[in-house]
């Protein structure tokens, strides 16, 4: 009988051609106390707006987005504060503007004229684009680029300034989206102003729409405010003939810092120049009203914590002070606020409340249902916040009560 071809050692592998494991490398570990390159955080406007990232600047019909955009550039390119805010990096913008484009260099004008005059250079550090690449399609992205590396060359040359601001002035007109209200196309087009942003050093801001309920925020799918690192909302009543009122900005959203208030401002009407027929030309012109901010907020604070809650307040002071942790009760990329321990603030309460009794077991029974009814209060009235860490409630104190 003849021997097979191929025998079974021949056809086993050899260890030679066996695919060898592929080597890994371990992913870089951060412990704490170590030092932290992201403890102070990189601001284009401090507690606002940061050097890099995506956001969205979105409002009503007729509420100002536009002017709010164009103020924000007059502030990035001149240092001048930003809605009360302090410019931390000053720089160039670049406008890329697929809708009214016409009206840049009006309001521009209005911008020079009516709010930054001595502080306004001959020429603004400030350049615009009349087309947008549909950010949805692959190409856009690598076009914006090196439109970008244009702008940031002729900005280091001409005004030693970086690109520190990009716009989209519309956020519906440069996205090319199919179905506005698709998740998957809103976050491919917040992936793409992201990759704009990284590869550009400059922060990425664009204009929305508001949709017909003010209260679901930025018009179509919700994953563009989930994935934005900062969401500002120009805010106004408007009433059946069109007039508005009551007009100002909200701080929807900011990764890593303070959201939930509003800051007011009018939309001051400005005259630039005249037609050929002596009629005046006239634009909007953005001023913030901090002030009013201030004493509204001291208002509402005082109406909000009655004589009632003060001592719990204190309380709840002296246990931030004494033994307070950071956290971040809106996950890791939501507001990092300080807090505490109940059983802290319990304690501080204890020490300070006068309760009446006759022996010691009514008088801490009484502190104890006086405690419990004053948590409630401050919880059910938006005070407070709550938050379970480790198995142990803890409290914040929240920014707009404060």
């Amino acid at each position: 009988m003849s021997e097979p071809a191929y025998s079974i050692e021949r056809l086993r592998p050899r260890a030679a051609d066996l695919p060898r494991p592929r080597q890994s490398t371990p992913i870089e570990l951060r412990w704490h106390g170590d030092a932290d390159p992201n403890a102070d955080r990189a601001w284009l406007i401090r507690e606002m707006i940061g050097q890099t990232g995506k956001g969205l600047l979105a409002g009503q019909w007729g509420g100002g987005k536009t002017f709010g955009a164009l103020d924000l550039s007059a502030s990035v390119m001149t240092g001048l504060p930003f809605a009360g805010r302090k410019v931390m990096r000053q720089g160039g913008v670049l406008f890329i503007a697929p809708e009214g484009a016409f009206e840049i260099p009006i309001r521009l004008r209005g911008i020079v004229q009516g709010k930054l005059a001595e502080h306004a250079p001959e020429r603004l550090p400030f350049a615009w684009i009349e087309e947008c690449p549909r950010l949805l399609d692959g190409d856009a992205v690598p076009q914006l680029v090196e439109t970008a590396k244009v702008a940031a060359e002729h900005l280091a040359e001409a005004f030693d300034l970086p690109l520190a601001l990009i716009i989209i002035d519309t956020m519906a007109a440069g996205a090319g989206f199919m179905d506005e209200n698709s998740a998957a196309e809103a976050q491919r087009v917040m992936n793409a102003m992201e990759a704009l942003s990284h590869q550009t050093g400059a922060f990425v801001l664009g204009v929305d729409h508001f949709g017909k309920a003010v209260e679901t925020g930025t018009r179509g799918s919700s994953a563009k405010e989930a994935a934005a690192d900062v969401v500002l909302a120009m805010l106004a009543e408007r009433d059946p003939a069109g007039s508005i009122s009551k007009t100002r900005m909200a701080v929807r959203k900011v990764r890593g810092g303070r959201c939930g208030y509003e800051i007011p401002y009018e939309l001051e009407v400005v005259t630039v120049g005249e037609t050929y027929d002596r009629e005046p030309i006239t634009t909007c012109i953005v001023q913030w009203q901090t002030d009013r901010t201030s004493a509204a907020a001291a208002a509402a604070v005082k109406e909000r914590w009655p004589t009632s809650l003060k001592v719990f307040r204190e309380a709840l002071n002296t246990g931030l002070a004494d033994h307070s942790i950071r956290a971040w009760p809106f996950g890791a990329g939501g507001q990092e606020v300080k807090a505490v321990a109940v059983e802290r603030v319990r304690e501080a309460f204890y020490a300070t409340y006068p309760a009446d009794g006759s022996d010691e077991a009514k008088r801490a029974e009484t502190k104890r249902r006086t405690f419990n009814r004053a948590l409630s209060g401050v919880t059910g009235r938006g005070l407070v916040g709550s938050i379970e860490l480790s198995g142990v409630d803890h409290l914040w104190l929240k920014l707009d009560s404060a």
